[in-house]
Protein backbone atom coordinates (compact mmCIF):
# COMPACT_ATOMS: atom_id res chain seq x y z
CA UNK A 1 0.00 0.00 0.00
CA UNK A 2 3.00 2.02 0.81
CA UNK A 3 4.15 2.22 -2.83
CA UNK A 4 0.62 2.66 -4.32
CA UNK A 5 0.81 5.62 -1.83
CA UNK A 6 4.00 7.59 -3.59
CA UNK A 7 3.13 6.58 -6.64
CA UNK A 8 0.22 8.30 -6.32
CA UNK A 9 2.09 11.50 -4.68
CA UNK A 10 4.01 11.73 -7.39
CA UNK A 11 1.62 12.11 -9.96
CA UNK A 12 -0.07 14.49 -8.12
CA UNK A 13 3.03 16.15 -7.27
CA UNK A 14 3.62 16.64 -11.35
CA UNK A 15 -0.26 17.38 -11.77
CA UNK A 16 0.53 20.82 -9.64
CA UNK A 17 3.58 21.55 -11.27
CA UNK A 18 1.80 21.58 -15.04
CA UNK A 19 -1.11 23.54 -13.43
CA UNK A 20 1.02 26.03 -11.95
CA UNK A 21 3.78 26.03 -14.40
CA UNK A 22 1.95 25.93 -17.43
CA UNK A 23 -1.01 28.10 -16.67
CA UNK A 24 1.27 30.66 -14.90
CA UNK A 25 2.34 30.95 -18.80
CA UNK A 26 -0.90 30.95 -20.11
CA UNK A 27 -2.42 33.49 -17.98
CA UNK A 28 1.12 35.71 -18.43
CA UNK A 29 0.50 35.45 -22.63
CA UNK A 30 -2.85 36.11 -22.20
CA UNK A 31 -2.82 39.16 -19.90
CA UNK A 32 -0.49 40.53 -22.30
CA UNK A 33 -2.45 39.88 -25.09
CA UNK A 34 -5.74 41.50 -23.73
CA UNK A 35 -3.57 44.43 -22.48
CA UNK A 36 -1.73 45.13 -26.18
CA UNK A 37 -2.91 47.37 -28.51
CA UNK A 38 -2.34 45.56 -31.85
CA UNK A 39 -5.62 44.46 -33.28
CA UNK A 40 -4.13 40.88 -34.36
CA UNK A 41 -3.29 40.07 -30.26
CA UNK A 42 -7.19 40.10 -29.30
CA UNK A 43 -7.59 36.88 -31.47
CA UNK A 44 -5.44 35.36 -28.58
CA UNK A 45 -4.99 32.20 -27.99
CA UNK A 46 -5.07 32.89 -32.20
CA UNK A 47 -2.73 34.90 -32.61
CA UNK A 48 -2.04 36.71 -36.09
CA UNK A 49 1.27 37.65 -35.16
CA UNK A 50 5.41 36.59 -36.05
CA UNK A 51 6.12 33.25 -34.78
CA UNK A 52 2.47 32.37 -33.89
CA UNK A 53 0.84 33.36 -37.20
CA UNK A 54 0.17 29.18 -37.04
CA UNK A 55 -1.95 29.74 -33.94
CA UNK A 56 -3.99 31.77 -36.23
CA UNK A 57 -4.74 29.39 -38.86
CA UNK A 58 -5.33 26.83 -36.57
CA UNK A 59 -7.75 28.84 -35.09
CA UNK A 60 -9.55 30.12 -37.71
CA UNK A 61 -9.86 26.66 -39.57
CA UNK A 62 -11.58 24.94 -36.25
CA UNK A 63 -13.90 28.16 -36.48
CA UNK A 64 -14.74 27.23 -40.22
CA UNK A 65 -14.70 23.65 -39.71
CA UNK A 66 -17.42 24.42 -36.93
CA UNK A 67 -19.72 27.70 -38.30
CA UNK A 68 -19.23 26.67 -42.18
CA UNK A 69 -18.43 22.76 -42.25
CA UNK A 70 -15.09 23.11 -44.54
CA UNK A 71 -11.15 22.99 -44.33
CA UNK A 72 -10.59 25.91 -45.47
CA UNK A 73 -8.80 29.13 -44.48
CA UNK A 74 -11.13 30.86 -46.90
CA UNK A 75 -13.23 34.10 -44.93
CA UNK A 76 -16.38 33.67 -47.33
CA UNK A 77 -17.93 31.13 -49.69
CA UNK A 78 -16.67 29.57 -52.03
CA UNK A 79 -14.28 28.61 -49.84
CA UNK A 80 -11.54 27.01 -51.15
CA UNK A 81 -10.11 24.01 -49.84
CA UNK A 82 -6.81 24.24 -47.93
CA UNK A 83 -4.44 21.88 -48.23
CA UNK A 84 -1.38 23.87 -46.69
CA UNK A 85 -2.42 22.66 -43.13
CA UNK A 86 -3.36 19.40 -42.21
CA UNK A 87 -6.94 18.76 -40.20
CA UNK A 88 -5.56 17.13 -36.94
CA UNK A 89 -5.13 19.80 -34.31
CA UNK A 90 -7.79 21.98 -35.89
CA UNK A 91 -10.25 19.24 -35.78
CA UNK A 92 -8.79 18.66 -31.91
CA UNK A 93 -9.28 22.74 -31.73
CA UNK A 94 -12.80 22.94 -33.16
CA UNK A 95 -14.32 20.10 -30.94
CA UNK A 96 -13.83 22.47 -28.11
CA UNK A 97 -15.13 25.33 -29.69
CA UNK A 98 -18.07 23.67 -30.60
CA UNK A 99 -19.22 22.48 -27.02
CA UNK A 100 -17.75 25.63 -25.19
CA UNK A 101 -18.08 28.63 -27.91
CA UNK A 102 -14.39 29.73 -26.81
CA UNK A 103 -10.85 28.44 -27.80
CA UNK A 104 -9.57 29.24 -23.90
CA UNK A 105 -10.90 25.88 -23.76
CA UNK A 106 -7.87 24.55 -25.60
CA UNK A 107 -5.43 25.71 -23.44
CA UNK A 108 -6.71 23.98 -19.98
CA UNK A 109 -6.87 21.04 -22.51
CA UNK A 110 -2.83 21.38 -23.10
CA UNK A 111 -1.98 21.59 -19.32
CA UNK A 112 -3.42 17.97 -19.33
CA UNK A 113 -1.56 16.47 -22.12
CA UNK A 114 1.34 18.10 -20.73
CA UNK A 115 0.71 16.01 -17.74
CA UNK A 116 0.09 12.93 -19.30
CA UNK A 117 3.23 13.58 -21.92
CA UNK A 118 5.42 14.13 -18.53
CA UNK A 119 4.15 10.82 -16.59
CA UNK A 120 4.90 9.20 -20.16
CA UNK A 121 8.80 10.78 -20.03
CA UNK A 122 8.99 9.52 -15.77
CA UNK A 123 7.47 5.93 -16.66
CA UNK A 124 10.49 4.98 -18.91
CA UNK A 125 13.27 7.44 -16.54
CA UNK A 126 11.86 5.51 -14.00
CA UNK A 127 12.33 2.06 -15.85
CA UNK A 128 16.08 3.21 -16.99
CA UNK A 129 17.36 5.01 -14.09
CA UNK A 130 15.44 5.49 -11.00
CA UNK A 131 12.59 7.17 -8.90
CA UNK A 132 14.18 10.64 -8.51
CA UNK A 133 15.98 10.96 -11.82
CA UNK A 134 12.58 10.58 -13.28
CA UNK A 135 10.85 12.36 -11.22
CA UNK A 136 13.51 15.59 -12.05
CA UNK A 137 13.15 14.48 -15.78
CA UNK A 138 9.06 15.01 -16.08
CA UNK A 139 9.27 18.24 -14.17
CA UNK A 140 12.53 19.45 -15.99
CA UNK A 141 10.14 18.98 -19.60
CA UNK A 142 6.99 20.64 -17.61
CA UNK A 143 9.49 24.07 -17.27
CA UNK A 144 11.22 23.99 -20.52
CA UNK A 145 10.69 27.02 -22.57
CA UNK A 146 9.81 24.78 -25.54
CA UNK A 147 7.09 23.21 -23.54
CA UNK A 148 5.72 26.55 -22.54
CA UNK A 149 5.53 28.12 -25.66
CA UNK A 150 3.35 25.65 -27.55
CA UNK A 151 1.22 25.13 -24.38
CA UNK A 152 0.36 29.17 -24.03
CA UNK A 153 -1.08 29.09 -28.16
CA UNK A 154 -2.85 27.16 -29.87
CA UNK A 155 0.76 25.42 -31.39
CA UNK A 156 0.24 21.87 -32.49
CA UNK A 157 3.16 20.49 -31.09
CA UNK A 158 1.15 20.01 -27.05
CA UNK A 159 -1.02 17.40 -29.11
CA UNK A 160 1.54 16.11 -31.61
CA UNK A 161 3.98 15.25 -28.54
CA UNK A 162 1.18 13.25 -26.54
CA UNK A 163 0.26 11.38 -29.21
CA UNK A 164 3.49 10.69 -30.30
CA UNK A 165 4.57 9.32 -26.80
CA UNK A 166 1.12 7.64 -26.58
CA UNK A 167 2.53 5.79 -29.72
CA UNK A 168 6.46 5.08 -28.12
CA UNK A 169 5.19 4.00 -24.93
CA UNK A 170 1.95 2.50 -26.31
CA UNK A 171 4.78 -0.31 -28.73
CA UNK A 172 8.17 -0.49 -26.51
CA UNK A 173 6.29 -0.68 -23.13
CA UNK A 174 2.68 -1.45 -22.49
CA UNK A 175 1.32 -4.31 -20.98
CA UNK A 176 -1.08 -4.64 -23.99
CA UNK A 177 -0.52 -8.72 -24.42
CA UNK A 178 -1.80 -8.67 -28.34
CA UNK A 179 0.63 -8.18 -30.77
CA UNK A 180 -1.32 -7.35 -33.29
CA UNK A 181 -3.63 -5.00 -31.62
CA UNK A 182 -0.71 -3.42 -30.17
CA UNK A 183 1.24 -2.91 -33.25
CA UNK A 184 -1.72 -1.88 -35.39
CA UNK A 185 -3.13 0.95 -32.60
CA UNK A 186 0.63 1.86 -33.06
CA UNK A 187 0.19 2.71 -36.53
CA UNK A 188 -3.09 4.32 -35.85
CA UNK A 189 -0.96 6.73 -33.34
CA UNK A 190 1.64 7.37 -35.82
CA UNK A 191 -0.69 8.00 -38.92
CA UNK A 192 -2.67 10.90 -36.17
CA UNK A 193 0.67 12.63 -35.78
CA UNK A 194 1.07 12.93 -39.50
CA UNK A 195 -2.48 14.66 -39.36
CA UNK A 196 -1.18 16.85 -36.97
CA UNK A 197 2.11 17.67 -38.29
CA UNK A 198 2.95 16.59 -41.96
CA UNK A 199 6.67 16.80 -41.13
CA UNK A 200 6.45 13.13 -40.13
CA UNK A 201 4.57 12.01 -43.04
CA UNK A 202 8.39 9.36 -43.32
CA UNK A 203 8.06 8.32 -40.47
CA UNK A 204 7.95 4.48 -40.75
CA UNK A 205 11.10 5.42 -43.30
CA UNK A 206 13.30 5.45 -39.86
CA UNK A 207 10.88 3.87 -37.48
CA UNK A 208 10.71 0.15 -38.64
CA UNK A 209 14.10 -0.12 -39.44
CA UNK A 210 15.27 1.34 -36.11
CA UNK A 211 12.87 -1.03 -34.34
CA UNK A 212 14.21 -4.45 -35.62
CA UNK A 213 18.17 -3.68 -36.50
CA UNK A 214 18.49 -1.13 -33.15
CA UNK A 215 15.78 -2.50 -30.30
CA UNK A 216 14.73 -5.80 -31.47
CA UNK A 217 17.90 -8.68 -31.39
CA UNK A 218 18.26 -10.50 -34.33
CA UNK A 219 17.80 -14.01 -32.33
CA UNK A 220 14.29 -12.45 -30.95
CA UNK A 221 12.99 -11.75 -34.19
CA UNK A 222 10.15 -14.43 -34.95
CA UNK A 223 7.08 -14.62 -38.07
CA UNK A 224 4.85 -12.73 -35.77
CA UNK A 225 6.80 -9.40 -35.68
CA UNK A 226 6.90 -10.04 -39.39
CA UNK A 227 2.66 -9.95 -39.57
CA UNK A 228 2.90 -7.36 -37.38
CA UNK A 229 5.20 -5.23 -38.91
CA UNK A 230 2.71 -5.77 -42.31
CA UNK A 231 -1.05 -4.80 -39.77
CA UNK A 232 1.22 -1.72 -38.68
CA UNK A 233 1.59 -0.70 -42.11
CA UNK A 234 -1.69 -1.05 -43.12
CA UNK A 235 -3.15 0.38 -40.25
CA UNK A 236 -0.92 3.66 -41.47
CA UNK A 237 -2.08 3.97 -44.67
CA UNK A 238 -5.29 3.23 -44.02
CA UNK A 239 -5.77 6.18 -41.53
CA UNK A 240 -3.84 8.33 -44.04
CA UNK A 241 -6.11 7.70 -46.76
CA UNK A 242 -9.49 9.42 -46.45
CA UNK A 243 -6.77 13.00 -46.75
CA UNK A 244 -5.21 11.27 -49.60
CA UNK A 245 -8.64 10.56 -51.51
CA UNK A 246 -10.06 14.49 -49.54
CA UNK A 247 -7.08 15.86 -52.07
CA UNK A 248 -7.48 13.46 -54.84
CA UNK A 249 -11.46 14.72 -54.74
CA UNK A 250 -10.72 18.54 -54.23
CA UNK A 251 -7.76 19.16 -56.26
CA UNK A 252 -7.18 16.19 -58.35
CA UNK A 253 -3.34 15.23 -56.77
CA UNK A 254 -2.58 12.38 -55.51
CA UNK A 255 -0.93 14.36 -51.97
CA UNK A 256 -1.27 14.49 -48.46
CA UNK A 257 -0.59 18.22 -47.94
CA UNK A 258 1.48 20.77 -49.84
CA UNK A 259 3.41 21.06 -47.14
CA UNK A 260 6.64 19.31 -47.55
CA UNK A 261 7.18 20.69 -51.29
CA UNK A 262 6.71 24.03 -50.10
CA UNK A 263 9.27 23.94 -47.27
CA UNK A 264 11.88 22.12 -49.26
CA UNK A 265 11.30 24.87 -52.39
CA UNK A 266 11.09 27.87 -50.24
CA UNK A 267 13.29 27.00 -47.27
CA UNK A 268 16.18 23.73 -47.92
CA UNK A 269 16.65 24.42 -51.38
CA UNK A 270 16.22 28.13 -52.03
CA UNK A 271 18.86 28.86 -48.80
CA UNK A 272 21.38 26.46 -50.19
CA UNK A 273 20.84 28.47 -53.98
CA UNK A 274 21.29 31.54 -52.02
CA UNK A 275 24.27 30.26 -50.42
CA UNK A 276 26.14 28.85 -53.87
CA UNK A 277 25.65 31.86 -55.35
CA UNK A 278 25.99 34.69 -52.55
CA UNK A 279 22.80 36.40 -53.63
CA UNK A 280 19.56 37.61 -51.60
CA UNK A 281 17.88 35.24 -50.16
CA UNK A 282 14.67 37.05 -51.78
CA UNK A 283 16.01 37.29 -55.27
CA UNK A 284 17.31 33.61 -54.92
CA UNK A 285 13.32 32.59 -54.06
CA UNK A 286 12.39 34.49 -57.27
CA UNK A 287 15.06 32.70 -59.17
CA UNK A 288 14.11 29.59 -57.87
CA UNK A 289 10.25 30.50 -58.86
CA UNK A 290 11.51 31.09 -62.67
CA UNK A 291 12.99 27.93 -62.42
CA UNK A 292 10.15 26.12 -61.54
CA UNK A 293 7.74 28.41 -64.19
CA UNK A 294 5.80 29.64 -61.13
CA UNK A 295 4.62 33.18 -62.43
CA UNK A 296 3.58 34.07 -59.03
CA UNK A 297 5.16 35.78 -55.73
CA UNK A 298 5.08 34.77 -53.18
CA UNK A 299 5.36 31.27 -53.17
CA UNK A 300 2.46 29.73 -53.37
CA UNK A 301 1.01 27.24 -50.97
CA UNK A 302 -1.76 24.75 -52.37
CA UNK A 303 -1.15 21.67 -54.42
CA UNK A 304 -1.16 23.29 -57.82
CA UNK A 305 2.46 23.91 -58.23
CA UNK A 306 3.65 21.44 -55.62
CA UNK A 307 5.12 18.82 -58.26
CA UNK A 308 7.01 21.51 -60.07
CA UNK A 309 8.49 23.26 -56.49
CA UNK A 310 9.34 19.40 -55.80
CA UNK A 311 11.02 18.90 -58.76
CA UNK A 312 12.87 21.90 -59.07
CA UNK A 313 13.97 21.73 -55.23
CA UNK A 314 15.44 18.27 -55.88
CA UNK A 315 17.06 19.69 -58.91
CA UNK A 316 19.00 22.35 -57.26
CA UNK A 317 20.29 20.25 -54.35
CA UNK A 318 20.87 17.07 -56.79
CA UNK A 319 23.34 19.14 -58.67
CA UNK A 320 26.01 19.73 -55.87
CA UNK A 321 25.05 16.94 -53.68
CA UNK A 322 28.29 16.85 -51.54
CA UNK A 323 27.94 20.44 -50.70
CA UNK A 324 24.41 20.33 -50.15
CA UNK A 325 24.93 17.37 -47.63
CA UNK A 326 27.37 19.75 -46.08
CA UNK A 327 25.29 22.71 -45.94
CA UNK A 328 22.17 20.71 -44.66
CA UNK A 329 24.70 19.12 -41.88
CA UNK A 330 25.40 22.59 -40.68
CA UNK A 331 21.61 22.95 -39.33
CA UNK A 332 22.20 20.40 -36.74
CA UNK A 333 23.79 22.82 -34.50
CA UNK A 334 20.50 25.30 -34.45
CA UNK A 335 18.24 21.97 -34.02
CA UNK A 336 20.17 20.98 -30.96
CA UNK A 337 21.23 23.80 -29.42
CA UNK A 338 18.57 26.71 -30.23
CA UNK A 339 17.08 28.84 -27.28
CA UNK A 340 13.44 28.03 -26.63
CA UNK A 341 13.68 31.49 -24.47
CA UNK A 342 14.57 33.46 -27.65
CA UNK A 343 11.24 31.96 -29.25
CA UNK A 344 9.39 32.82 -26.07
CA UNK A 345 10.65 36.24 -25.77
CA UNK A 346 10.11 36.76 -29.67
CA UNK A 347 6.02 36.07 -29.02
CA UNK A 348 6.06 38.34 -26.08
CA UNK A 349 7.27 41.42 -28.45
CA UNK A 350 5.17 39.96 -31.35
CA UNK A 351 2.38 41.34 -28.84
CA UNK A 352 3.76 44.86 -28.58
CA UNK A 353 2.12 47.16 -31.70
CA UNK A 354 5.76 48.65 -31.88
CA UNK A 355 7.74 45.96 -32.05
CA UNK A 356 9.97 46.01 -35.15
CA UNK A 357 12.82 43.61 -35.45
CA UNK A 358 15.71 44.26 -37.36
CA UNK A 359 16.52 41.86 -39.67
CA UNK A 360 19.89 40.21 -38.15
CA UNK A 361 21.74 37.07 -40.17
CA UNK A 362 21.46 33.70 -39.31
CA UNK A 363 23.73 31.02 -38.71
CA UNK A 364 23.43 29.48 -41.86
CA UNK A 365 23.84 32.88 -43.18
CA UNK A 366 27.49 33.33 -41.58
CA UNK A 367 28.84 29.96 -42.33
CA UNK A 368 27.74 29.66 -46.05
CA UNK A 369 30.00 30.96 -47.04
CA UNK A 370 31.60 31.45 -44.17
CA UNK A 371 31.34 34.90 -42.82
CA UNK A 372 33.35 35.58 -39.43
CA UNK A 373 32.28 39.08 -38.92
CA UNK A 374 28.66 37.79 -39.39
CA UNK A 375 29.46 35.09 -37.10
CA UNK A 376 30.06 37.23 -34.50
CA UNK A 377 26.90 39.38 -34.86
CA UNK A 378 24.73 35.96 -34.58
CA UNK A 379 26.87 35.13 -31.56
CA UNK A 380 26.18 38.97 -29.87
CA UNK A 381 22.46 38.59 -30.62
CA UNK A 382 22.11 35.55 -29.03
CA UNK A 383 24.37 36.12 -26.43
CA UNK A 384 21.75 36.55 -23.67
CA UNK A 385 20.69 32.67 -24.05
CA UNK A 386 24.04 30.86 -24.03
CA UNK A 387 22.47 29.10 -20.99
CA UNK A 388 20.31 27.64 -22.65
CA UNK A 389 22.24 26.83 -25.65
CA UNK A 390 24.96 24.99 -23.46
CA UNK A 391 21.92 23.29 -21.35
CA UNK A 392 21.08 21.75 -24.94
CA UNK A 393 24.70 20.83 -25.74
CA UNK A 394 25.10 19.25 -22.65
CA UNK A 395 21.59 17.32 -23.74
CA UNK A 396 22.84 16.10 -26.52
CA UNK A 397 26.13 15.10 -26.15
CA UNK A 398 24.82 13.00 -22.80
CA UNK A 399 21.70 12.05 -25.02
CA UNK A 400 24.06 10.82 -28.09
CA UNK A 401 26.25 9.03 -24.95
CA UNK A 402 23.66 7.20 -24.32
CA UNK A 403 23.71 4.57 -27.19
CA UNK A 404 26.67 3.19 -25.37
CA UNK A 405 26.26 4.07 -21.69
CA UNK A 406 22.99 3.12 -20.79
CA UNK A 407 20.80 0.47 -19.29
CA UNK A 408 19.12 0.32 -22.64
CA UNK A 409 21.52 1.11 -25.33
CA UNK A 410 19.03 -0.67 -27.83
CA UNK A 411 16.60 1.31 -26.89
CA UNK A 412 18.33 4.70 -26.91
CA UNK A 413 19.76 3.77 -30.83
CA UNK A 414 16.33 3.49 -31.42
CA UNK A 415 15.43 6.65 -30.06
CA UNK A 416 18.20 7.90 -32.39
CA UNK A 417 17.07 7.25 -35.66
CA UNK A 418 13.50 9.19 -34.17
CA UNK A 419 15.24 12.27 -33.44
CA UNK A 420 17.64 11.97 -36.47
CA UNK A 421 14.52 11.70 -38.71
CA UNK A 422 13.16 15.13 -37.60
CA UNK A 423 16.63 16.81 -37.49
CA UNK A 424 16.98 15.56 -41.23
CA UNK A 425 13.54 16.89 -42.46
CA UNK A 426 13.47 20.16 -40.43
CA UNK A 427 17.14 21.14 -42.80
CA UNK A 428 18.37 24.86 -42.51
CA UNK A 429 15.29 26.45 -40.67
CA UNK A 430 16.46 24.80 -37.85
CA UNK A 431 15.29 26.73 -34.31
CA UNK A 432 13.83 25.43 -31.23
CA UNK A 433 10.40 24.75 -32.12
CA UNK A 434 11.48 22.62 -34.83
CA UNK A 435 13.45 20.55 -31.73
CA UNK A 436 10.12 20.19 -29.35
CA UNK A 437 8.72 17.01 -30.81
CA UNK A 438 11.86 15.13 -30.01
CA UNK A 439 12.79 16.64 -26.37
CA UNK A 440 11.12 14.15 -24.82
CA UNK A 441 13.30 11.64 -26.72
CA UNK A 442 16.44 14.16 -26.03
CA UNK A 443 15.93 13.94 -22.15
CA UNK A 444 15.05 10.30 -21.70
CA UNK A 445 18.51 9.72 -23.02
CA UNK A 446 20.53 12.12 -21.82
CA UNK A 447 19.25 11.12 -18.14
CA UNK A 448 19.59 7.60 -19.34
CA UNK A 449 23.06 7.96 -20.20
CA UNK A 450 24.08 10.08 -16.86
CA UNK A 451 22.33 7.37 -14.03
CA UNK A 452 24.45 4.59 -16.02
CA UNK A 453 27.80 6.32 -16.58
CA UNK A 454 27.43 7.64 -12.53
CA UNK A 455 26.47 4.45 -11.43
CA UNK A 456 29.50 2.75 -13.19
CA UNK A 457 31.75 5.15 -11.95
CA UNK A 458 30.25 4.67 -8.07
CA UNK A 459 30.92 1.20 -8.36
CA UNK A 460 34.24 1.38 -9.68
CA UNK A 461 35.55 3.88 -6.93
CA UNK A 462 33.75 1.36 -4.24
CA UNK A 463 36.10 -1.37 -6.09
CA UNK A 464 39.32 0.48 -5.65
CA UNK A 465 38.49 1.58 -2.15
CA UNK A 466 37.72 -2.31 -1.23
CA UNK A 467 40.89 -3.23 -2.91
CA UNK A 468 42.73 -0.38 -0.74
CA UNK A 469 41.93 -1.61 1.96
CA UNK A 470 42.06 -5.07 2.07
CA UNK A 471 45.75 -4.28 1.15
CA UNK A 472 46.30 -2.00 4.27
CA UNK A 473 44.36 -4.86 6.65
CA UNK A 474 46.85 -7.24 4.52
CA UNK A 475 49.80 -5.00 5.94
Amino acid sequence: MLNISNKYRTYILIFIVSVVVIGSSILFISLTAKNSEAKEAKEYPALNIGVAGVTYDNGFLAKNLVENKVFSRSENAPFEPDTWRTPGYPFFVAIFYYLFGSLYPVLIAHIFLVFLTSLFIFKIVDKLTNHKLALIASILYIILPGTLLAASALFNETLFVFISMSALYLFLFSEVKNMYLKWALTGLLLALTIYIRPASQYILLFFIPAYFIFYLKKEETTRQHIFATIFLIIVFFATLSPWYIRNKIKMDVWAFASTGPYVLFRQNATQFYAALNNIDIFQARRDMLEKAGIPEYPIPQDLKYSKAMQETAIEVITSHPFRYAIFHATSFIPFFTSSGINEYDRLINDLQPDFNPEPEPSLIQALHPFSLPVLITVIKNHGWTLVENFFWLIITVFAFLGMWFSKNKRLIRMFWAIIMYFALVTGPIAHARYRIPIEPLLLISAFSSVFFIWSNYREHFKNKLKILENKLFKR
